[in-house]
């Protein structure tokens, strides 16, 4: 017996975003109930998941992508829902690339990957409070504030940090990119928090760690140690530096890590605390 299949239609994205903000874990410690009612609340992108004539989820299907699924009461995101879903945005986008599935809890993983979907990454966002913190630095090693004109050896440290790590490793251009717009949208007050490290005899750079604004609240950016001067306690240092730094200004600051990165550990040590993981996923499209 083959079973009823869903169908799709278009939301209001102010009752969607109310429902968002009230189902939707909160995975990423947002600040508040309203800050989550106010992120789909203008977005043309929202849709509900029907089955016959009753609402089962909810849908965010920005630039043919699944941005998240809201799993309702009672209503389990099943194979089948990833699977209209799918074809839903497989038929109205006139789709060339893969559809990427993104913010995907645990709990909808499974559904996703008998759907034929690919395991991407896994993140998870951590967070903790801001406080004045003893700094020990290697004596070794001095500090500075990053500025715009750092550019060119900050991407070339990001380049040797992570040519051995596969979760994070992104292209020269990425880097470039991520790291001009990092200054162009920090304000010099949280620029002040951020750190160059350099070894004193060769003057090489050996570790950044950029803080932005991120919903309101500070985030580590990037932090990166080159390889050669690892276990010499300069990603502590950095961190404890931006924890002691914002405390003035914020209560607390988040960070977001990768599945696999030896760095989680670190950030246990010192306190962050998960809020849960969620994962990117594919499916590829045969061209």
């Amino acid at each position: 017996m083959e079973l009823e299949k869903y169908s799709i239609i278009t939301a209001d994205p102010v009752v969607f975003s109310k429902y968002y903000a009230t189902y939707r874990q909160n995975v990423w410690f947002r600040p508040s109930w309203n800050v989550l009612n106010e992120m789909l609340r203008s977005s043309e992108d929202c849709y509900w998941v029907m089955l016959g004539n009753e609402r089962v989820a909810g849908a965010y299907l920005p630039d043919g992508s699944i941005g998240l699924l809201i799993q309702l009461p009672f209503h389990p995101i099943t194979a089948q829902l990833v699977r209209d879903v799918k074809t839903y945005i497989l038929n109205t986008s006139n789709q060339s690339t893969d559809l990427y599935a993104y913010n995907t809890p645990p709990e909808q993983q499974s559904s996703f990957l008998d759907e034929g979907f690919v395991h991407v990454e896994t993140r998870e966002c951590m967070i903790r409070p801001t406080e004045e913190r003893f700094l020990s630095l290697d004596e070794h090693f001095y500090y500075k504030v990053p500025c715009k004109e750092d550019l060119p050896m900050l991407v070339a440290l990001l380049e040797e940090a992570y040519v051995e790590n596969n979760h994070d490793r992104r292209d020269v251009r990425t880097y470039t990119d991520e790291t001009s717009y990092y200054f162009q949208q920090t304000e010099s007050e949280l620029l002040q928090t951020a750190t160059i490290l350099y070894h004193k005899k060769t003057k090489e750079i050996a570790g950044l760690c950029l803080v932005s604004l991120w919903e309101e609240l500070p985030l580590i950016y990037d932090i990166a140690v080159r390889p050669k001067y690892r276990r010499s306690g300069l990603a502590s240092f950095m961190l404890d530096r931006a924890i002691s730094m914002l405390e003035p200004l914020y209560p607390v600051i988040r960070l977001f890590v990768t599945t696999g990165n030896n760095a989680a550990q670190l950030y246990t040590k010192k306190g962050f605390l998960s809020g849960g993981e969620t994962s990117t996923l594919k499916y590829i499209i045969n061209r």
